[in-house]
């Protein structure tokens, strides 16, 4: 049988570990959890759920520790399938069994299921759910973290916040808690989902922090709904989300492009030479088909998240740049990563056959999503002569010296 794991007296992960999953949400990942919490008082309450097809998983963990039928209440903080696809399951189990969560979740949720004999009671802003037993759980609503129904669940006793999304990772590992699987490790699983998922939100993020600040609730450890659980390095998670919310970067440029036959690939190449002469970190992503590990969209918005400056480059093909570049440009306007406090500079530049235009759409749609633009699109036709590699190069330095006078 599968064994919970014991994360403070009366507290147990009792989730599942999906092994196998390598896409979701549009971005790849090395594996999941699906973390649900069990809380023991007097009463028994289970904090969130499982991707439908683990609830097994969840199921045996639990009754490793009590029978199923034990559960006195069920807390759904948010309706997303990933954490309430066992609720049609556990709803049959366990009838009458009141099933807690915020208003616009009731709705939701009979969008995705039948809940009509669902015990729904939904909550209000930091009511509180007395167990007993020297356990009481609070209710915090946190509206579009990162859908409008969702809410956090803090345990005050024992000093432990179940934010659901928030503070998560995409990460599936023996490890339960973040000083096993490592700091650095997490840190940066943690940075990735939030590039994803959580940059479009900043303004929230940060409001939401706030509140949980004036509330002035200690938070010893926080316990996600997807990876590892931050007992050790609660604080420096919570600093994290804070200077990513801010758009707080590194002296960093990243450089991201497609190539038909590496006429624009020689230019990217000189840009980052010219920049790292400066001194200054650079990331080059060729996205080619997307796929590939490393290059994939979702890696490149991780390495624009800590970066001052992101630069485009794609030949053009018809007029436009090419597919792998456009489809990088819209997944990049909906995160918005220009958007934040601290802001991101940038321009496009590429090769033609003659005519050209795939650098002035990029700058267009750079625009969008928040990049300001610093340099006029850069093109020229067929192979780069000794004269653009100098262009290029110099372009390097001027744009590592331009992000070394930025906050």
């Amino acid at each position: 049988m599968l064994k919970a794991v014991k994360i403070k007296n009366g507290v147990y992960w009792v989730g599942a570990i999906d092994w196998n999953i390598r896409d979701y949400h549009g971005y790849t990942l090395p594996g999941t959890t699906y973390n649900a919490y069990l809380v023991i008082g007097d009463k028994v309450a289970l904090i969130d759920g499982t991707y439908p097809g683990h609830e097994w998983q969840l199921i045996e963990r639990i009754e490793s520790v009590l029978p199923l039928e034990k559960i006195d209440y069920i807390v759904a903080n948010h309706i997303e399938i990933d954490h309430s696809g066992s609720l049609p399951l556990l709803s049959k189990k366990l009838p009458n069994v009141p099933i807690y969560m915020t208003e616009i979740a009731k709705k939701g949720f009979a969008r995705h299921y039948d809940t009509s004999a669902w015990n729904i009671h939904t909550i209000k802003n930091l009511e509180n759910l007395p167990l007993g037993g020297g356990k009481t759980l609070t209710f915090l609503e946190a509206p579009f973290l990162h859908w409008p129904d969702s809410m956090f669940t803090y345990l005050g006793e024992d000093k432990i916040l179940f934010p659901n999304d928030a503070f998560g990772q995409h990460v599936a590992s023996s490890e339960r808690f973040d000083d096993e699987l490592g700091i650095d490790v997490a840190m940066e699983h943690a940075a990735k989902f939030v590039a994803n998922l959580i940059v479009p939100l900043s303004p929230k993020v940060l409001k939401k922090l706030g509140e949980v600040t004036e509330l002035g609730v200690p938070i010893e450890m926080i316990a996600p709904s997807h990876g590892i659980i931050w007992r050790s390095h609660a604080a420096d998670i919570i600093n994290a989300y804070v200077n990513w919310a801010n758009g707080v970067s590194k002296n960093k440029i990243t450089i991201v492009y497609d190539t038909m036959h590496y006429s624009t690939g020689i230019a990217a190449q000189y840009i980052a030479e010219g920049a790292i002469s400066e001194g200054v970190e650079v990331k080059v992503d060729l996205l080619k088909d997307g796929r590939y590990e490393g290059v994939h969209r979702s890696d490149v918005v991780r390495d624009i998240l800590d970066s001052k400056a992101v630069i485009v480059g794609s030949p053009t093909l018809e007029d436009y740049p090419l597919p792998t570049v456009a489809g990088f440009l819209y997944y990049l306007m909906g995160i918005r990563p220009g958007k934040q406090t601290q802001k991101k500079i940038g321009f496009a530049f590429g090769s033609n056959g003659g005519k050209g235009g795939a650098p002035k759409v990029i700058t267009e749609l750079l625009e969008k999503a928040g990049i300001q633009i610093c340099h006029d699109p850069i093109e020229f036709t067929y192979r780069p002569d000794q004269a653009d590699k100098e262009k290029f190069f110099a372009l390097g330095q001027e744009i590592a010296k331009e992000i070394k006078k930025m906050p």
